[in-house]
């Protein structure tokens, strides 16, 4: 790939916004074909070299990029490089009343604005004007924080925000996936006044996501019209949580996680497959689930919390002696063990992977490395990949789930 074009053109553009930095491509829009919002390319721009540089669709020197960022900091081929880790919840009652699992990417947004070392957050709410999409905010309080919990298993586009986040002058703190927060390393790396106002990154766990048309597909499958949803949660009230979608005027219903994830034929975005990174291994905080069965088993639910450097593990530090959160130790081996299933997908397996995708003639986006240099082992990938095309079939030819129903009973 040499330019922004053929990342599109690759299925390989994840829809982050982040090349609308660029002055030459400073905007998106929807794109039905993909569903999600993709750059506005012309003759002018489409070559455009920043675009192009700072795109985490394509890749990224993960390596190379998180030693430059948390040099002489314990490195682990599988979650990156960790000063200090814990299991932890926030102690207010209010974050945790939505919160998915311990709330501590919600509370460590607010402790940064109460104490005033940001002005803004960067973070991502739902909106329905068109069914359900997603737009990006610029949170200056704790109420808009807490309006915003909630996974996003879908495309989120940063571009509005990148653009005011470069023409103004707020100190900032960004909650994003693991490509978003490469994207946001990108620009800084290249300009030192964004670098200045981009002052903290808070990183999820990461194992992909899915078009919008999954949750149009769920809502019509539960008996709701899906442009006519009022709200909509992927997981929330509790660990694991569930999906809500209230309808206008109408019904609600509640499934639990992760029983959606197979209520239809769509896989993942193909650049999520592809992808090496899945704990935000550029961030400064990274927070997951804490899967693990003494956690399941307490009644308060519990995140995983890994700090990359010393400035965010004082951070960590000072919540937990202003009573804002509650911690408990937890091993490295227990982190790997409460994301088995992720990490052996991009870590382990993906060598396999890659090797299949290439031979089925898939451009790959490029990483100097992140992930395990073992045998290759096809066959498994071979299985894997056409499990994904033959549920896809099914789902385009709206048989997936009269298919699903026989196979499961």
């Amino acid at each position: 790939m040499k330019d922004i074009s053929e990342v599109i053109s690759n299925g390989l553009c994840i829809g982050c916004g982040v090349c609308a930095y660029s002055d030459l491509i400073n905007k998106t829009a929807f794109s039905k074909k993909h569903d999600q919002n993709i750059p506005v390319l012309n003759s002018e721009n489409c070559n455009d070299q920043l675009a192009f540089d700072i795109c985490p669709g394509k890749g990224y020197k993960i390596l190379a990029e998180s030693n430059n960022l948390f040099n002489n900091v314990q490195y682990d081929l599988e979650i990156g490089h960790i000063f200090n880790q814990y299991a932890a919840y926030s102690n207010d009652k209010e974050i945790m009343k939505n919160a998915s699992s311990g709330g501590m990417m919600s509370q460590i947004a607010i402790y940064l604005l109460e104490e005033k070392i940001v002005d803004r957050v960067l973070t991502t709410q739902f909106r329905y004007d068109s069914g359900v999409k997603t737009k990006c905010i610029l949170a200056k309080d704790k109420g808009e924080i807490l309006h915003s919990q909630g996974s996003k298993y879908c495309p989120v586009d940063l571009s509005e925000v990148i653009r005011e986040i470069k023409y103004k002058k707020f100190r900032v703190a960004i909650i994003g996936t693991p490509c978003q927060i490469a994207g946001i390393r990108r620009i800084q790396q290249r300009d030192i006044e964004f670098k200045r106002k981009v002052i903290f990154t808070i990183g999820n766990f990461c194992g992909g996501i899915k078009r919008f048309d999954n949750i149009n597909l769920i809502s019509r499958i539960k008996g709701i019209d899906p442009f006519n949803i009022d709200f909509f949660r992927f997981r929330g009230d509790g660990q694991p949580g569930s999906m809500m979608i209230k309808e206008k005027g109408g019904k609600t219903i509640e499934i639990p996680y992760p029983k959606y994830v197979g209520l239809n034929g769509l896989s993942k975005h193909l650049r999520c497959h592809l992808c090496v990174d899945a704990t935000a291994e550029l961030a400064d905080v990274a927070c997951g689930d804490a899967w693990l069965p003494r956690f399941l088993k307490d009644p308060d639910p519990w995140s995983v919390v890994i700090t990359r450097n010393q400035e965010t593990d004082i951070l960590m530090k000072k919540m937990i002696e202003s009573n804002k959160i509650t911690v408990q130790s937890i091993s490295i081996e227990e982190i790997k063990t409460s994301q088995h299933e992720n990490l052996y997908s991009k870590k382990i397996r993906q060598k396999s992977r890659f090797y299949l995708y290439k031979i089925l003639g898939y451009t790959l986006p490029s990483f100097d490395g992140g992930y395990h240099d073992n045998k290759i082992k096809i066959w498994t990938e071979i299985k894997v990949y056409s499990k994904h095309k033959i549920k896809y079939i099914l789902e385009v030819m709206h048989l997936f789930n009269f298919v699903y129903r026989v196979i499961k009973k």
